[in-house]
Protein backbone atom coordinates (compact mmCIF):
# COMPACT_ATOMS: atom_id res chain seq x y z
CA UNK A 1 0.00 0.00 0.00
CA UNK A 2 1.69 3.43 -0.74
CA UNK A 3 1.24 5.85 2.15
CA UNK A 4 2.43 8.97 0.35
CA UNK A 5 4.25 9.86 -3.32
CA UNK A 6 5.29 12.84 -4.77
CA UNK A 7 6.92 13.67 -7.99
CA UNK A 8 10.80 14.28 -8.17
CA UNK A 9 12.84 17.22 -8.65
CA UNK A 10 16.25 18.01 -6.79
CA UNK A 11 19.26 17.47 -4.02
CA UNK A 12 22.50 17.42 -1.47
CA UNK A 13 24.30 17.54 1.33
CA UNK A 14 27.34 18.48 3.48
CA UNK A 15 29.00 18.50 6.86
CA UNK A 16 26.83 20.40 8.72
CA UNK A 17 27.42 20.94 12.59
CA UNK A 18 23.85 18.35 12.98
CA UNK A 19 25.11 17.37 16.16
CA UNK A 20 24.50 20.41 17.69
CA UNK A 21 21.42 20.62 15.84
CA UNK A 22 20.33 17.50 17.18
CA UNK A 23 19.73 19.16 20.99
CA UNK A 24 18.27 22.26 19.29
CA UNK A 25 15.10 21.38 20.34
CA UNK A 26 11.09 22.67 19.72
CA UNK A 27 9.68 25.15 18.22
CA UNK A 28 6.49 25.40 16.74
CA UNK A 29 5.83 23.41 13.21
CA UNK A 30 5.40 25.07 9.91
CA UNK A 31 2.24 25.39 9.24
CA UNK A 32 0.25 24.21 5.60
CA UNK A 33 -0.09 27.93 3.13
CA UNK A 34 -2.98 29.38 4.14
CA UNK A 35 -4.11 31.10 7.49
CA UNK A 36 -3.58 29.34 10.57
CA UNK A 37 -6.78 27.19 11.66
CA UNK A 38 -7.77 27.25 8.45
CA UNK A 39 -8.20 23.20 7.19
CA UNK A 40 -8.22 22.50 11.30
CA UNK A 41 -12.13 20.81 10.57
CA UNK A 42 -10.58 18.36 7.97
CA UNK A 43 -10.01 14.82 8.85
CA UNK A 44 -8.12 12.51 6.36
CA UNK A 45 -9.15 9.20 8.26
CA UNK A 46 -11.31 8.06 4.92
CA UNK A 47 -12.04 9.50 1.69
CA UNK A 48 -15.56 9.77 2.59
CA UNK A 49 -14.61 11.87 5.95
CA UNK A 50 -11.91 13.60 3.85
CA UNK A 51 -14.16 14.76 0.97
CA UNK A 52 -17.46 15.40 3.50
CA UNK A 53 -14.76 18.04 5.23
CA UNK A 54 -12.71 19.54 3.26
CA UNK A 55 -15.93 20.27 0.90
CA UNK A 56 -17.35 22.34 4.32
CA UNK A 57 -13.91 24.23 4.41
CA UNK A 58 -14.02 25.37 0.40
CA UNK A 59 -17.62 26.08 -0.64
CA UNK A 60 -19.78 29.24 0.04
CA UNK A 61 -17.06 31.40 -1.47
CA UNK A 62 -17.91 34.95 -2.53
CA UNK A 63 -18.59 35.13 -5.91
CA UNK A 64 -17.15 38.05 -8.27
CA UNK A 65 -18.47 39.15 -11.58
CA UNK A 66 -17.49 37.37 -14.15
CA UNK A 67 -16.90 40.45 -16.68
CA UNK A 68 -17.83 44.62 -14.76
CA UNK A 69 -16.63 47.73 -13.76
CA UNK A 70 -16.22 47.08 -10.65
CA UNK A 71 -13.76 44.04 -9.29
CA UNK A 72 -13.93 41.51 -11.50
CA UNK A 73 -12.24 38.19 -12.65
CA UNK A 74 -10.10 40.10 -15.28
CA UNK A 75 -8.68 41.89 -12.33
CA UNK A 76 -8.39 38.96 -9.90
CA UNK A 77 -6.66 36.74 -12.74
CA UNK A 78 -4.54 39.17 -14.03
CA UNK A 79 -3.15 39.86 -9.96
CA UNK A 80 -2.99 36.06 -10.02
CA UNK A 81 -0.93 35.25 -12.69
CA UNK A 82 1.33 38.37 -12.85
CA UNK A 83 4.08 37.39 -14.12
CA UNK A 84 7.28 36.60 -11.26
CA UNK A 85 9.68 38.97 -12.83
CA UNK A 86 8.18 41.83 -15.37
CA UNK A 87 5.96 43.99 -13.72
CA UNK A 88 2.62 45.05 -15.56
CA UNK A 89 2.98 41.41 -17.58
CA UNK A 90 1.04 38.54 -17.45
CA UNK A 91 2.03 34.54 -17.63
CA UNK A 92 -0.53 32.72 -19.68
CA UNK A 93 -0.60 28.78 -18.93
CA UNK A 94 -0.72 26.92 -21.78
CA UNK A 95 1.53 29.05 -24.52
CA UNK A 96 3.73 29.99 -21.53
CA UNK A 97 3.72 33.62 -23.19
CA UNK A 98 3.83 36.95 -21.18
CA UNK A 99 1.95 39.93 -22.31
CA UNK A 100 1.18 43.34 -21.24
CA UNK A 101 -1.38 43.07 -18.57
CA UNK A 102 -4.45 44.83 -20.46
CA UNK A 103 -7.87 43.28 -18.86
CA UNK A 104 -11.06 43.33 -20.89
CA UNK A 105 -10.29 43.53 -24.92
CA UNK A 106 -7.56 42.99 -25.72
CA UNK A 107 -6.20 40.48 -28.73
CA UNK A 108 -3.53 38.54 -26.74
CA UNK A 109 -5.05 36.34 -23.95
CA UNK A 110 -8.15 35.83 -22.61
CA UNK A 111 -9.70 33.60 -19.88
CA UNK A 112 -10.08 29.70 -19.76
CA UNK A 113 -12.56 27.62 -18.26
CA UNK A 114 -10.22 25.19 -17.35
CA UNK A 115 -13.79 22.80 -16.37
CA UNK A 116 -15.44 24.11 -19.89
CA UNK A 117 -18.41 26.03 -18.82
CA UNK A 118 -19.65 23.84 -21.75
CA UNK A 119 -19.89 21.15 -19.34
CA UNK A 120 -22.66 21.83 -17.34
CA UNK A 121 -22.73 25.60 -16.63
CA UNK A 122 -22.57 27.45 -19.49
CA UNK A 123 -26.02 30.30 -18.67
CA UNK A 124 -23.43 33.09 -16.87
CA UNK A 125 -25.41 34.77 -14.04
CA UNK A 126 -25.03 36.15 -10.45
CA UNK A 127 -26.57 32.82 -9.40
CA UNK A 128 -23.59 30.56 -11.48
CA UNK A 129 -20.49 30.03 -9.02
CA UNK A 130 -18.37 28.11 -11.10
CA UNK A 131 -18.71 29.98 -14.12
CA UNK A 132 -16.63 33.00 -12.62
CA UNK A 133 -14.53 30.57 -9.95
CA UNK A 134 -10.75 31.82 -10.56
CA UNK A 135 -9.69 28.65 -8.79
CA UNK A 136 -11.07 26.91 -11.96
CA UNK A 137 -10.01 30.24 -14.47
CA UNK A 138 -6.51 30.81 -15.99
CA UNK A 139 -5.48 33.42 -18.39
CA UNK A 140 -4.71 31.86 -21.67
CA UNK A 141 -3.23 32.83 -24.97
CA UNK A 142 -6.16 33.54 -27.20
CA UNK A 143 -5.49 31.06 -29.89
CA UNK A 144 -4.52 28.63 -27.95
CA UNK A 145 -7.68 28.75 -25.51
CA UNK A 146 -9.80 28.39 -29.13
CA UNK A 147 -7.20 25.32 -29.79
CA UNK A 148 -8.47 23.73 -27.11
CA UNK A 149 -12.25 24.35 -27.38
CA UNK A 150 -13.52 22.53 -24.51
CA UNK A 151 -11.81 18.83 -25.31
CA UNK A 152 -11.35 17.09 -22.04
CA UNK A 153 -7.64 16.42 -20.76
CA UNK A 154 -5.56 13.04 -22.40
CA UNK A 155 -2.98 11.62 -23.14
CA UNK A 156 -2.21 12.64 -27.10
CA UNK A 157 0.67 10.87 -29.10
CA UNK A 158 3.45 11.99 -31.96
CA UNK A 159 0.44 11.92 -34.29
CA UNK A 160 -1.37 14.45 -32.71
CA UNK A 161 -1.02 18.54 -33.37
CA UNK A 162 1.76 20.34 -31.55
CA UNK A 163 0.97 23.56 -29.48
CA UNK A 164 4.71 24.74 -28.00
CA UNK A 165 5.16 26.62 -25.59
CA UNK A 166 7.60 29.94 -25.19
CA UNK A 167 10.78 29.52 -22.83
CA UNK A 168 9.99 31.92 -20.11
CA UNK A 169 10.52 32.63 -16.46
CA UNK A 170 12.93 29.37 -16.44
CA UNK A 171 10.15 26.82 -18.17
CA UNK A 172 8.85 25.93 -21.41
CA UNK A 173 10.18 26.27 -25.14
CA UNK A 174 8.86 23.43 -27.04
CA UNK A 175 11.33 21.04 -28.61
CA UNK A 176 9.24 20.07 -31.31
CA UNK A 177 9.40 16.40 -30.35
CA UNK A 178 6.70 14.55 -28.46
CA UNK A 179 5.74 15.39 -25.31
CA UNK A 180 8.69 17.78 -24.99
CA UNK A 181 7.40 20.80 -23.75
CA UNK A 182 4.62 21.52 -25.63
CA UNK A 183 0.45 21.34 -25.77
CA UNK A 184 -1.04 18.68 -28.00
CA UNK A 185 -4.11 18.27 -29.32
CA UNK A 186 -6.33 16.44 -31.35
CA UNK A 187 -10.12 15.85 -32.38
CA UNK A 188 -12.92 18.05 -31.57
CA UNK A 189 -14.97 18.73 -28.49
CA UNK A 190 -15.98 16.06 -26.14
CA UNK A 191 -14.62 13.24 -28.11
CA UNK A 192 -10.85 15.50 -28.74
CA UNK A 193 -8.16 15.25 -26.73
CA UNK A 194 -5.97 18.18 -25.04
CA UNK A 195 -2.52 17.40 -23.65
CA UNK A 196 -1.25 20.36 -21.48
CA UNK A 197 2.24 20.73 -21.36
CA UNK A 198 4.63 19.42 -18.10
CA UNK A 199 5.01 23.09 -16.92
CA UNK A 200 1.22 23.53 -16.10
CA UNK A 201 -0.65 20.35 -16.40
CA UNK A 202 -0.59 20.12 -12.85
CA UNK A 203 -2.00 23.44 -11.71
CA UNK A 204 -4.67 22.03 -14.68
CA UNK A 205 -5.35 18.59 -12.64
CA UNK A 206 -5.63 20.25 -9.24
CA UNK A 207 -8.21 23.03 -10.60
CA UNK A 208 -10.38 20.22 -11.85
CA UNK A 209 -10.15 18.03 -8.42
CA UNK A 210 -10.66 21.04 -6.46
CA UNK A 211 -14.00 21.51 -8.63
CA UNK A 212 -14.59 17.86 -7.80
CA UNK A 213 -14.97 18.47 -4.28
CA UNK A 214 -15.76 21.90 -4.11
CA UNK A 215 -19.24 21.85 -5.83
CA UNK A 216 -21.51 18.82 -4.41
CA UNK A 217 -24.91 20.12 -5.34
CA UNK A 218 -27.20 21.44 -2.72
CA UNK A 219 -27.40 25.22 -2.70
CA UNK A 220 -25.06 28.49 -1.39
CA UNK A 221 -24.93 28.68 2.47
CA UNK A 222 -24.55 32.38 2.08
CA UNK A 223 -27.09 33.20 -1.03
CA UNK A 224 -29.13 30.04 -1.03
CA UNK A 225 -28.31 29.57 -4.59
CA UNK A 226 -28.58 26.04 -6.34
CA UNK A 227 -25.33 24.77 -7.10
CA UNK A 228 -24.15 22.09 -9.35
CA UNK A 229 -22.79 18.74 -8.45
CA UNK A 230 -19.16 18.80 -10.47
CA UNK A 231 -17.70 14.85 -10.94
CA UNK A 232 -14.59 14.41 -12.46
CA UNK A 233 -14.85 10.84 -14.23
CA UNK A 234 -13.04 8.50 -16.72
CA UNK A 235 -16.50 7.75 -18.29
CA UNK A 236 -16.31 9.53 -21.71
CA UNK A 237 -20.07 9.31 -22.41
CA UNK A 238 -20.49 11.28 -18.95
CA UNK A 239 -18.70 13.94 -20.24
CA UNK A 240 -20.83 13.97 -23.55
CA UNK A 241 -23.66 14.00 -21.52
CA UNK A 242 -23.15 17.03 -19.83
CA UNK A 243 -22.32 18.93 -23.56
CA UNK A 244 -26.71 20.32 -23.31
CA UNK A 245 -25.97 23.52 -23.81
CA UNK A 246 -27.79 24.46 -20.06
CA UNK A 247 -27.18 24.23 -16.93
CA UNK A 248 -27.05 21.30 -15.33
CA UNK A 249 -27.42 19.85 -11.55
CA UNK A 250 -24.82 17.15 -12.13
CA UNK A 251 -21.96 17.58 -14.64
CA UNK A 252 -19.18 15.19 -15.46
CA UNK A 253 -15.01 16.77 -16.65
CA UNK A 254 -12.24 14.30 -17.31
CA UNK A 255 -10.52 12.34 -17.81
CA UNK A 256 -9.72 11.64 -14.01
CA UNK A 257 -7.25 9.00 -14.22
CA UNK A 258 -5.10 11.38 -16.62
CA UNK A 259 -5.53 14.19 -13.85
CA UNK A 260 -3.95 12.42 -11.01
CA UNK A 261 -1.55 11.10 -13.36
CA UNK A 262 -0.65 15.08 -14.20
CA UNK A 263 -0.91 15.88 -10.40
CA UNK A 264 1.80 13.70 -9.80
CA UNK A 265 4.17 14.54 -13.27
CA UNK A 266 4.20 18.65 -12.15
CA UNK A 267 4.04 19.37 -8.68
CA UNK A 268 3.05 22.57 -7.08
CA UNK A 269 5.44 25.30 -7.80
CA UNK A 270 5.45 29.10 -6.57
CA UNK A 271 2.90 30.26 -9.22
CA UNK A 272 0.41 28.04 -8.14
CA UNK A 273 0.84 28.88 -4.73
CA UNK A 274 0.68 32.74 -6.03
CA UNK A 275 -2.81 32.05 -7.42
CA UNK A 276 -3.89 30.37 -4.98
CA UNK A 277 -3.29 33.10 -2.10
CA UNK A 278 -4.55 35.80 -4.68
CA UNK A 279 -7.53 34.08 -5.16
CA UNK A 280 -8.20 33.35 -1.70
CA UNK A 281 -7.63 37.21 -0.56
CA UNK A 282 -10.27 37.79 -3.24
CA UNK A 283 -13.04 34.35 -2.93
CA UNK A 284 -12.34 33.62 0.88
CA UNK A 285 -11.85 29.47 -0.02
CA UNK A 286 -7.97 28.09 -1.29
CA UNK A 287 -7.78 25.24 -3.70
CA UNK A 288 -6.78 22.81 -0.92
CA UNK A 289 -4.59 20.56 -3.00
CA UNK A 290 -2.49 23.34 -3.43
CA UNK A 291 -1.73 23.42 0.01
CA UNK A 292 -1.90 19.45 0.52
CA UNK A 293 -1.29 17.75 -2.36
CA UNK A 294 -0.94 14.68 -0.36
CA UNK A 295 -4.60 14.61 -0.26
CA UNK A 296 -5.13 13.93 -3.52
CA UNK A 297 -3.95 10.29 -2.57
CA UNK A 298 -6.24 9.68 0.08
CA UNK A 299 -9.40 10.92 -1.62
CA UNK A 300 -8.48 9.16 -5.04
CA UNK A 301 -6.19 6.42 -4.44
CA UNK A 302 -7.51 5.87 -1.17
CA UNK A 303 -4.43 6.02 0.56
CA UNK A 304 -5.31 7.91 3.65
CA UNK A 305 -2.63 6.96 5.72
CA UNK A 306 -1.61 8.27 8.99
CA UNK A 307 0.98 10.80 7.62
CA UNK A 308 1.09 14.46 7.44
CA UNK A 309 3.41 16.94 5.25
CA UNK A 310 4.81 20.13 7.90
CA UNK A 311 7.05 22.70 7.22
CA UNK A 312 6.35 23.26 4.09
CA UNK A 313 6.77 24.40 1.49
CA UNK A 314 10.67 23.89 2.31
CA UNK A 315 13.22 27.23 2.00
CA UNK A 316 13.77 27.48 -1.77
CA UNK A 317 17.38 25.68 -2.80
CA UNK A 318 19.90 26.40 -5.82
CA UNK A 319 17.67 24.23 -8.60
CA UNK A 320 14.88 27.29 -7.74
CA UNK A 321 12.70 24.80 -6.21
CA UNK A 322 11.69 23.82 -2.88
CA UNK A 323 12.62 19.95 -1.79
CA UNK A 324 10.19 17.99 -1.00
CA UNK A 325 10.30 14.72 1.08
CA UNK A 326 8.15 11.44 -0.27
CA UNK A 327 7.13 7.90 1.34
CA UNK A 328 6.17 4.72 -0.04
CA UNK A 329 5.21 1.61 1.87
CA UNK A 330 3.01 0.48 4.42
CA UNK A 331 2.28 2.49 7.85
CA UNK A 332 2.31 -1.27 9.49
CA UNK A 333 5.40 -0.93 11.29
CA UNK A 334 5.85 -4.77 11.41
CA UNK A 335 5.65 -4.81 7.74
CA UNK A 336 9.00 -2.95 7.50
CA UNK A 337 8.42 -1.77 3.75
CA UNK A 338 8.92 1.90 4.18
CA UNK A 339 11.28 3.72 1.98
CA UNK A 340 11.59 7.69 1.63
CA UNK A 341 12.64 10.04 -1.77
CA UNK A 342 13.87 13.56 -1.58
CA UNK A 343 13.08 15.53 -5.05
CA UNK A 344 13.57 18.65 -6.47
CA UNK A 345 16.84 19.02 -5.15
CA UNK A 346 19.58 20.46 -7.08
CA UNK A 347 21.83 17.95 -9.33
CA UNK A 348 24.69 16.40 -8.42
CA UNK A 349 24.81 16.90 -4.76
CA UNK A 350 24.75 14.62 -1.59
CA UNK A 351 22.08 14.19 1.22
CA UNK A 352 20.94 12.09 3.71
CA UNK A 353 17.73 11.48 5.60
CA UNK A 354 16.85 12.58 9.08
CA UNK A 355 14.73 10.81 11.50
CA UNK A 356 13.56 11.47 15.01
CA UNK A 357 10.24 11.09 17.45
CA UNK A 358 10.01 15.35 17.71
CA UNK A 359 8.92 17.17 15.67
CA UNK A 360 10.54 21.13 15.97
CA UNK A 361 11.84 24.08 14.04
CA UNK A 362 14.75 25.49 13.74
CA UNK A 363 15.15 28.59 11.20
CA UNK A 364 18.80 28.05 8.99
CA UNK A 365 20.23 26.21 11.74
CA UNK A 366 24.27 26.96 11.63
CA UNK A 367 25.77 26.25 8.18
CA UNK A 368 22.35 26.05 6.39
CA UNK A 369 19.75 28.14 4.24
CA UNK A 370 17.24 25.75 5.20
CA UNK A 371 14.74 24.82 8.20
CA UNK A 372 15.38 21.90 10.44
CA UNK A 373 12.24 20.66 11.11
CA UNK A 374 12.94 17.75 14.05
CA UNK A 375 13.96 17.82 17.24
CA UNK A 376 15.12 15.99 20.41
CA UNK A 377 16.67 12.87 19.36
CA UNK A 378 17.73 13.19 15.37
CA UNK A 379 18.94 10.15 13.82
CA UNK A 380 21.07 10.58 10.75
CA UNK A 381 21.30 8.29 8.11
CA UNK A 382 24.67 8.50 7.06
CA UNK A 383 25.31 5.01 6.26
CA UNK A 384 22.91 5.76 3.51
CA UNK A 385 24.42 8.64 1.94
CA UNK A 386 23.01 9.50 -1.52
CA UNK A 387 23.33 11.56 -5.03
CA UNK A 388 21.04 13.56 -6.30
CA UNK A 389 22.21 12.85 -9.69
CA UNK A 390 20.52 14.41 -12.95
CA UNK A 391 17.30 14.37 -12.19
CA UNK A 392 18.07 16.12 -8.84
CA UNK A 393 16.43 13.44 -6.23
CA UNK A 394 17.57 10.31 -3.76
CA UNK A 395 16.10 7.95 -2.18
CA UNK A 396 16.60 5.10 0.52
CA UNK A 397 14.47 1.83 2.22
CA UNK A 398 14.72 2.39 5.65
CA UNK A 399 14.74 -0.53 8.29
CA UNK A 400 12.45 -0.21 10.40
CA UNK A 401 14.01 -2.43 12.92
CA UNK A 402 16.99 -0.17 13.64
CA UNK A 403 16.59 3.38 13.28
CA UNK A 404 19.96 5.00 13.72
CA UNK A 405 19.60 6.46 16.74
CA UNK A 406 22.19 6.27 19.40
CA UNK A 407 21.45 2.80 20.78
CA UNK A 408 19.32 2.32 17.53
CA UNK A 409 15.64 1.96 17.84
CA UNK A 410 12.90 0.10 16.96
CA UNK A 411 9.84 1.99 15.53
CA UNK A 412 6.78 -0.22 17.04
CA UNK A 413 2.74 0.58 16.36
CA UNK A 414 1.60 3.36 17.82
CA UNK A 415 4.65 5.60 17.51
CA UNK A 416 5.03 8.87 15.24
CA UNK A 417 8.17 9.61 13.99
CA UNK A 418 9.35 12.80 11.41
CA UNK A 419 11.58 12.60 8.71
CA UNK A 420 13.72 15.09 6.68
CA UNK A 421 16.23 15.04 3.84
CA UNK A 422 19.47 17.31 4.49
CA UNK A 423 21.22 18.25 0.80
CA UNK A 424 24.63 20.06 -0.06
CA UNK A 425 23.05 22.87 -1.48
CA UNK A 426 26.70 25.11 -2.46
CA UNK A 427 27.58 27.06 -1.10
CA UNK A 428 25.67 25.83 1.90
CA UNK A 429 23.17 23.24 2.60
CA UNK A 430 19.32 22.95 2.51
CA UNK A 431 16.49 20.89 4.11
CA UNK A 432 13.27 18.90 2.47
CA UNK A 433 9.94 19.99 4.15
CA UNK A 434 9.36 17.33 6.75
CA UNK A 435 6.92 14.16 7.42
CA UNK A 436 5.08 12.75 9.86
CA UNK A 437 3.75 9.17 9.83
CA UNK A 438 1.76 7.37 12.85
CA UNK A 439 2.66 3.48 12.34
CA UNK A 440 0.40 0.56 12.95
Amino acid sequence: MIIFQLPPRERRIGTVALAALSSTLLGSSAAAQGPPGYYDPVDTSSPQVLRTTLHEVIDDHARFPYTAGSTDTWDILEAAMAHPTLPGRILEVYKNEDYPAQGTGNSFYNREHSWPSSYGFPDDGSDNYPFSDCHLLFLSDSGYNSARSNKPFRFCNPGCSELPTEMNDGAGGGIGMYPGNSNWSSGAFSSGTWEVWMGRRGDIARAILYADVRYEGGTHGTTNFAEPDLVATNSQALIAGSNTGMNESVAYMGILSVLLAWHEQDPVDDKERDKNDTVFQHQGNRNPFVDHPEWVDCLYNNGCALFEVYCTPAAPNSSGGSAIIGAFGSPVATDNTLSLTADQLPTSQFGYFLASETDGFVFHPPGSSGNLCLGGQIARFVGQVQNSGNLGSFGIAVDLTSIPTSPPSSVVAGETWHFQAWFRDPPTSNFTDALRITFQ
